[in-house]
């Protein structure tokens, strides 16, 4: 073979390991860029709903100042100034299919002087313009763990709902000393709270 032959030949095959190379590049490049690509996430944004606690007085609490032992019949029915609480809750779907929520009370500790044990809890719900029973009466035990809804730890769930339409409750809470009562003098607070959750 000749020398011109030869070196055409040698030519020829660099040019065929450069385009192979080349290729070899682009097929690796290609497959790194492939395999590293994020799954494409499609967001659906959503409006929920919530819930709205709404009272006239100053504060969300009640607080039991010298209190008389009585029995439950007669707190269920006690409409002494102070001694019961009236609140509404107002719930609002939007475009969530269910609101689920939940009405707790939590003792407030620095302003409870009265042992648990001693105090009945009360709650009644409106219903065309008359009370009747939503919880209770009980004492207060407070909760050991944080509900699936997002009530305290501490507290005690008086209510747990939920709607698929948009509404407003009336609700009453009283608190007494209840009649067998170990202690006749002291005080007793709790804060009422709510909790919601859209599903």
């Amino acid at each position: 073979m000749s020398k011109k032959g030869m070196k055409l030949s040698k030519n020829f095959w660099v040019m065929v390991i450069v385009i192979c190379s080349v290729l070899l590049v682009l097929i690796t490049i290609g497959f790194i860029a492939f395999s590293n690509r994020k799954p494409e996430i499609v967001e659906k944004e959503e409006e929920g709903g919530y819930v709205t606690l709404n009272y006239t007085s100053e504060v969300n609490a009640l607080t039991l100042l010298k209190a008389t032992p009585m029995k439950d019949e007669e707190g269920m029915k006690n409409m002494t100034e102070g001694q019961y609480f009236d609140f509404s809750v107002d719930v609002k779907v939007l475009e969530a299919p269910k609101v689920e929520y939940e009405i707790s009370v939590i003792k407030d500790e620095k302003g409870s002087t009265i042992d648990d044990d001693d105090i009945r809890i009360y709650l009644e719900k409106e219903e065309d313009g008359l009370y009747s029973k939503a919880f209770g009466p009980r004492r207060y035990v407070p909760s050991k763990n944080y509900s699936t809804v997002g009530s305290d730890l501490g507290s005690m769930v008086l209510v747990n709902d939920s709607t698929v339409k948009n509404r407003t409750e009336n609700y009453r809470l009283r608190i007494w000393l209840s009649e067998d009562a170990k202690v006749k003098e002291g005080s007793y607070s709790v804060e009422v709270d709510i909790h919601a959750i859209v599903k």
